[in-house]
């Protein structure tokens, strides 16, 4: 299976033009391995979207949803750096989901994705309604698929306190073998069925780094 754990924490921002460069080695040489070193943390991998301005997109994976939501994780929240407060506190339009795992199918990682939110009925589950997506690893391009079930009460943004809308979305990610493939799935990708719920938002990305725990603990040695 291309994760190892069934917690999954995703977020999404754009960021100001002119702190790009700033905003990417924080991500890249701070954030990310200090997410990836809490206990439970397994693995990060960061994309860029294909779109202008740029949305960045983080997918981590933990062993269970409860390590995101962990002591450990609550205190590295509480504790933010000086440069992580410059960034975090200048996201546009930030998202984050903390979900379970419901579904992943396919064995292998891609360079691209296709990320699908969708926002479901009251009472609706993944499965078996969207079963069919699952299919989609018979497409050529396609490597894998993987279903995550949002938490309503964990799934919004550090800075954010009350209700935040679209807190309880649900998300396929279909990892694709390149660019051009992803965006081929994504022009054909099909509407959930009423059921369901609506489609929200449909975004391709390209991956930009992969970073494991185990990477970290070996550096450290």
């Amino acid at each position: 299976m291309v994760f190892d754990g069934t917690g999954i924490l995703m977020s999404s921002m754009q960021v100001l033009a002119h702190e790009e460069d700033d905003f990417n080695r924080w991500f890249d040489t701070e954030h990310l391995p200090e997410r990836v070193a809490i206990p439970g943390f397994l693995e990060a991998r960061r994309y860029e979207s294909l779109s202008t301005p740029v949305r960045y997109l983080q997918v981590y994976n933990a062993v269970d949803i409860e390590a995101l939501d962990s002591p450990a994780y609550r205190a590295a929240l509480a504790s933010q750096t000086d440069w992580s407060m410059h960034h975090i506190t200048r996201f546009i339009e930030p998202t984050r989901v903390v979900g379970q795992l419901v579904l992943s199918s396919g064995q292998a990682r891609g360079a691209a994705l296709v990320l699908v939110r969708l926002r479901p009925r009251e009472g609706a589950c993944m499965l078996p309604a969207l079963q069919g997506y699952a299919e989609l690893v018979d497409h050529s391009a396609v490597l894998s698929v993987h279903f995550v079930e949002g938490d309503a009460q964990l799934s919004k943004p550090v800075t954010v306190t009350g209700p935040h809308p679209g807190s309880g979305d649900c998300y396929v990610i279909v990892e694709c073998c390149g660019v051009e493939a992803a965006k081929r799935v994504a022009e054909q990708f099909e509407r959930p069925v009423a059921a369901y719920g609506e489609l929200v938002e449909i975004q391709v990305y390209r991956l930009r780094t992969d970073l494991r725990a185990r990477s970290l603990q070996k550096s450290e040695r």
